[in-house]
């Protein structure tokens, strides 16, 4: 079975990754935290496409798939009156979301830092603090879960301590769908 092509998808999802974790790190010294969650965005983003290759895919379409994103071609799905139709990243995110339950969260808070929102301010008004409460509470959960976060309530820069761990956790899910020796998109369904 040809695997090239999914290999080179491998290492540039890898390259990316690696490219975000050093502008991560610069960016959170300079207190850039808007730029940092983008960047969150952009790992969820690659979390998405390597989920959707290594539990909707076969092994034996994958390289296909990896074949055509790296010639710019987008990936397609067909509906179920057999029209092929372009994946949009919510097809990606819903999928991941069935492996990942925090991903929907991540995804649309992180996302109000690629769009200009009023979460731009957060030097001056709390966003955290419009977010619905469910939203909120979702999010202390996850960080308790998954961070050690201790509190009940929590305020941006609250979250902004959190940042770093939450870009690590999903870098580090990244890595091992995507590792050259034993990734889990060298993995059959």
């Amino acid at each position: 079975m040809m695997i090239e092509n999914l290999r080179k998808y491998m290492r540039l999802v890898d390259k990316r990754s690696c490219e975000h974790n050093v502008a991560f790190k610069l960016l959170y010294e300079q207190r850039l935290y808007g730029a940092c969650a983008g960047l969150i965005r952009q790992e969820i983003d690659n979390l998405m496409r390597v989920d959707y290759l290594a539990f909707h895919i076969p092994l034996s379409d994958r390289d296909g798939l990896c074949r055509d994103a790296l010639s710019g071609i987008r990936w397609e799905k067909t509906t179920r009156g057999g029209k092929p139709v372009s994946i949009q990243d919510v097809d990606f995110h819903t999928l991941a979301a069935s492996n990942h339950s925090w991903v929907s969260l991540a995804y649309g808070y992180s996302s109000k830092f690629i769009h200009l929102t009023n979460f731009w301010d957060y030097d001056c008004s709390d966003p955290v603090v419009t977010m619905p409460a469910a939203d909120r509470q979702q999010v202390i959960s996850y960080l308790n879960t998954y961070h050690g976060f201790q509190g009940n309530t929590l305020t941006m820069d609250q979250l902004i301590e959190y940042l770093p761990m939450v870009f690590e956790k999903i870098r580090s899910n990244v890595e091992f769908y995507v590792s050259e020796e034993e990734g889990f998109l060298l993995e059959n369904l």
